[in-house]
C-alpha cells in the first residue's frame, strides 16, 4: 500500500457544514396555515422549447413557476385552485405523463378527485384544466407509469385506483387493487412490476400488474422494516429498491432485489435528524426530502456503502426531529436545478452540478507503526461526519469526490489532521501514518520512559488516580484494554533495554 505522512498536529474545533455542493438560486415562499403549515410536494415539467418549471402545493391549490427565464425570481404563471379543507398538513401531489400534469390531494372541498391541467400552451399560453377524473375523492399520493397508466392511492374501498391515460386529458378507471395493500400509502411501477409502500403494515409490496384483473404479490420486503412504509424508488439498474420509513430512527434502506426469493438489505443512510421522507432516484444518486435537515443527495454507486454528497438545510431553524423542513426534491430537470419545497420556508430552486462518491481503505498508525486505538473517531472537516477506527487501526471512509481533510481523535483529544484526495466510484487502498505518536509506557507525557510512569501506572491501578484516554493508550502496553502489573513488568523491560 502507498502512504502518506501527515504533517500537522491539531487542536481547532470542528464545525459542521450544513450546505454544501448545492448552489441557492431562489426561495419563494407563499402563505400558510395558522400552524405554519400549506406548502407541500414539488413537481417539475420541460416545455417542448426546453423551458423549465417548477409545480408546487401550497394552502389553496398548486402554483406553476417559470424557473428559466429568471431562476433567481421565479415568474408564477398560474394559480389552480384546489381542495383545501379539513387536513392540518395539506398533503397534495404531483405527477406528469408528457404534457399533462396531474394532482391529487387529502383536503376536502370543490374539486375532489385528480385534477388534469395540460401544460402543452406553454410558454405562450397558460395552462389549461380539464374535467377532474372523479372515481376517487382523496388521495396521498400517485404514480404515473411512462405505459400510460395512473396508479392513484386513495383511502375509501381498494387502496389502489388505476385510471387508463391513452388519452390522457380524459383518463377512464382501468382497474384496482382490490383488497391488496390496505395500508398502501405510496406506489412506483417499472416493467409492470409495482413497488407499493404498504403504511403501518410495516411492509414494501413486489407486485406483477400486466394483468390488471390478476395482480399477484410476488414477494414482501417486511424483515427489518419496523416503522411506516411511506416511499420506494427503484435503482436505474433495476438491481435494487431504496425505501423509507418516515419514522423516527428509521434509517433509508437499499434493499438487494435481484432475487426475489432472497430480497437482502445491501445498505443504509439516515441523516442528522433521524427522519427521512422521500427518495427519488436519478442515476447513481438518491434524492432525500429528510424534513429539518432539507434536501441530502447519496451516492448508491456501492450500494453497501451509501455516501452523502451533496445537501441543503431549507429548514434552518433546527435539524430536531418532527415533521417540519423538506417535504419534496425533485431532481428531473434538464438545466442542473434541483426544486426542493419546504413546508415552513417555501420552494427553494437549487443548483447542482452531479457530484460523485469515492472511498479510502487502510490503517491508521502512529508514527512508530502503532494502530490507533479501535473507536478513535476521525471527524471531516467538510460537515463534521464520523468514523470510527476499527480493530488494528483500520478505516474505510467514504467522502464526495475531491480533497478533504480530518481531525482524528481519541477521547477528547485531538491527534492530527490528514487529508485525502478522493476519486468517484474509486477505492484508494492506502494507509495514514500520524506525526503526533503515543510513546509507550510514557503516560507523564515528558518523552522519557522511567519510574515516574511506573509510579503513574501505580496510583491507576490501586485506584488513587485516573488517565485520560493519550494516557491510558500509552500505558497499555499489552493492548488487553486493561492498566496492571503486566504493562508495568513491560515497562520495566522497556527501561532496561530488554525491549
Amino acid at each position: 500500500m502507498p502512504l502518506i505522512y501527515i504533517i500537522k498536529i491539531l487542536t481547532s474545533i470542528l464545525l459542521s457544514a450544513e450546505s454544501y455542493n448545492m448552489e441557492l438560486k431562489s426561495i419563494t415562499m407563499y402563505e400558510n396555515s395558522p400552524f405554519n403549515y400549506g406548502i407541500s410536494d414539488v413537481w417539475g415539467y420541460t416545455d417542448e422549447y426546453g423551458n423549465e418549471y417548477a409545480i408546487v402545493g401550497y394552502l389553496n391549490g398548486t402554483k406553476i413557476l417559470d424557473v428559466s427565464t429568471n431562476p433567481e425570481s421565479p415568474i408564477e404563471i398560474i394559480d389552480i385552485p384546489g381542495p383545501s379543507d379539513n387536513d392540518y398538513y395539506f398533503h397534495r401531489d404531483y405527477k406528469t405523463l408528457g404534457d399533462v400534469l396531474y394532482t391529487v390531494c387529502e383536503m376536502t372541498g370543490g374539486d375532489m378527485g385528480m385534477q388534469v391541467i395540460d401544460l402543452s400552451p406553454l410558454p405562450y399560453s397558460q395552462p389549461i384544466q380539464y374535467p377532474t377524473y372523479n372515481y376517487i375523492g382523496t388521495s396521498h399520493n400517485l404514480w404515473v407509469d411512462p405505459d400510460g397508466y395512473a396508479y392513484i392511492e386513495h383511502g375509501y374501498g381498494d387502496a389502489i385506483n388505476i385510471a387508463d391515460l391513452s388519452n390522457p386529458l380524459y383518463p377512464i378507471q382501468a382497474g384496482s387493487f382490490g383488497n391488496l395493500g390496505s395500508n398502501t400509502h405510496d406506489i412506483f411501477s417499472h416493467n409492470n412490476i409495482a413497488y407499493v409502500s404498504n403504511g403501518w403494515s410495516e411492509n414494501f409490496l413486489i407486485c406483477d400488474i400486466s394483468d390488471f384483473e390478476n395482480i399477484e404479490i410476488l414477494a414482501t420486503i417486511s424483515d427489518g422494516v419496523t416503522g411506516y412504509a411511506h416511499n420506494a424508488w427503484l435503482s436505474e439498474n433495476g438491481d435494487h429498491l431504496i425505501t423509507t420509513e418516515e419514522t423516527e430512527n428509521r434509517t433509508v434502506k437499499i434493499w438487494n432485489i435481484e432475487d426475489l426469493s432472497n430480497i437482502s438489505l445491501a445498505g443504509e443512510y439516515l441523516a442528522e435528524n433521524g427522519l427521512a421522507h422521500n427518495v427519488h432516484v436519478m442515476g447513481n444518486l438518491v434524492y432525500i426530502s429528510h424534513y429539518t435537515t432539507g434536501i441530502r443527495i447519496i451516492d448508491i454507486f456501492n450500494p453497501t456503502y451509501p455516501v452523502e454528497v451533496a445537501g441543503y438545510d431549507t429548514y434552518p431553524q433546527d435539524d430536531g426531529a418532527g415533521y417540519y423542513g423538506c417535504w419534496g426534491a425533485y431532481p428531473y430537470t434538464e438545466n442542473g436545478y434541483v426544486y426542493a419545497s419546504d413546508m415552513q420556508n417555501g420552494l427553494y430552486i437549487l443548483e447542482f452540478e452531479p457530484i460523485y462518491a469515492g472511498w479510502l481503505n487502510g490503517n491508521i498508525y502512529d508514527n512508530s507503526g502503532n494502530p490507533i486505538p479501535n473507536n478513535s473517531e476521525i471527524r471531516a472537516h467538510l460537515d463534521n461526519r464520523v468514523f470510527y477506527v476499527e480493530n488494528d487501526g483500520f478505516i474505510h471512509i467514504g467522502m464526495p469526490e475531491g480533497e478533504h481533510s480530518f481531525d482524528l481523535f481519541l477521547g477528547d483529544t485531538n491527534l492530527g489532521e490528514f487529508t485525502i484526495n478522493f476519486v468517484a466510484h474509486q477505492t484508494i487502498n492506502q494507509n495514514i501514518y500520524m506525526t503526533g505518536e503515543i510513546l509507550q509506557g510514557d503516560p507523564s507525557g515528558d518523552s522519557l520512559v522511567n519510574i515516574i510512569d511506573i509510579l503513574m501506572i501505580i496510583n491507576v491501578i490501586t485506584g488513587q488516580s485516573t488517565f485520560n484516554e493519550i494516557q491510558f493508550v500509552s500505558s497499555d502496553l499489552n493492548q488487553d484494554n486493561n492498566i496492571n502489573i503486566l504493562d508495568i513488568v513491560l515497562i520495566v523491560n522497556i527501561i532496561l533495554g530488554n525491549i
